[in-house]
This record gives C-alpha cells, sequence and structure tokens, in this order.
C-alpha cells in the first residue's frame, strides 16, 4: 500500500515559525535603534543649548539657534546686531527619520524678521537667559520627545 502524504512536517513548520520570529525580532530592534537615534539627537540638542549658554555668559556674547526640520545650526549675534553663522559650532543634520518642528504658539524672539529669514527663533542671551520654548522631536511624523525651557530653567526633554 502506497501511503500519500498531505500537509507539512514538523520540521517545515518549525523552520517557517523560526524565520517568522527572527523577521519580526529584527523588525522591532530596528524600531528601538531608530527612537534611540531621536532620543540621542535630542539629548545632543540639550547638551549643545547648555554649552551655549555657558559660552554666552564667559565671553558676554548672544548666540541663536535656527532649527529646521531635518538640521539646526548656531549662529552668532555681531555687534552690529546682525546674525552670522557661528564658526566655532558646525550645522547638525538630522538622521533621515528624524525631524524637529518648534510648536507652533513658541515665540520666535525676532519679531522684526521676515517669516522666511533665516534669523535664529531660538535666542540664547549673554544674561543666561534663553528664549521660552517647546520643540518636539518627531521620529517618521510622530512626535516622541519633548524638549522645552521656560527661558530659565534647563532644557528638559519628556517622552510624548
Amino acid at each position: 500500500m502506497k501511503h500519500s502524504a498531505r500537509g507539512f512536517t514538523l520540521l517545515e513548520v518549525l523552520v517557517v515559525i523560526l524565520i517568522v520570529g527572527l523577521m519580526a525580532g529584527l523588525a522591532g530592534l530596528s524600531q528601538v535603534d531608530s527612537i534611540q537615534q531621536a532620543r540621542r539627537e535630542a539629548e545632543q540638542l540639550r547638551s549643545l543649548i547648555g554649552l551655549l549658554r555657558v559660552d554666552a555668559l564667559i565671553n558676554h556674547r548672544d548666540y541663536g539657534l535656527r532649527l529646521d526640520n531635518d538640521r539646526y545650526s548656531v549662529q552668532s549675534r555681531t555687534r552690529d546686531g546682525r546674525w552670522q553663522p557661528a564658526l566655532q559650532y558646525r550645522e547638525q543634520q538630522l538622521p533621515v527619520n528624524v525631524r524637529l518642528q518648534l510648536q507652533a504658539g513658541a515665540n520666535l524672539l525676532e519679531p522684526n524678521a521676515p517669516a522666511n529669514s533665516k534669523a535664529p527663533q531660538l535666542l540664547v542671551l549673554s544674561n543666561d537667559e534663553i528664549s521660552p520654548f517647546t520643540l518636539h522631536v518627531e521620529h517618521r511624523l510622530k512626535p516622541v520627545l519633548s524638549l522645552h525651557s521656560d527661558g530659565l530653567e534647563e532644557v528638559r526633554i519628556e517622552t510624548l
């Protein structure tokens, strides 16, 4: 008698389950790594603002931070009141899936600057004050972290 086999063997089913499990694990690891990348960028921005506060206080110089969706850069105010790139701080390009979004109601402290101007939105003054702000760090267009300060206290990071 011939016995025809139908269906899958136990070994085949286990191999498929193993492959699906590995793929799901790798997808989960890449998601966690990307969110950690957003956290690293937020920590780096917070550290930069702290460094600018110290530098501004010690050297009696006003700094500004220009925040774009995919990058940010430091500017310094010249003696005649114009903003120019601060050469000692290089522009920081954000990773592909990480973006910055200044909260809509934030106080942009250059009221005389045109809307399309490259003037800084966040000021770090030589009297140890900074612009009050709330900044969202987005991962894949979804806010995951928030940096904020009332202008006097240190910048805080909160998970959204």
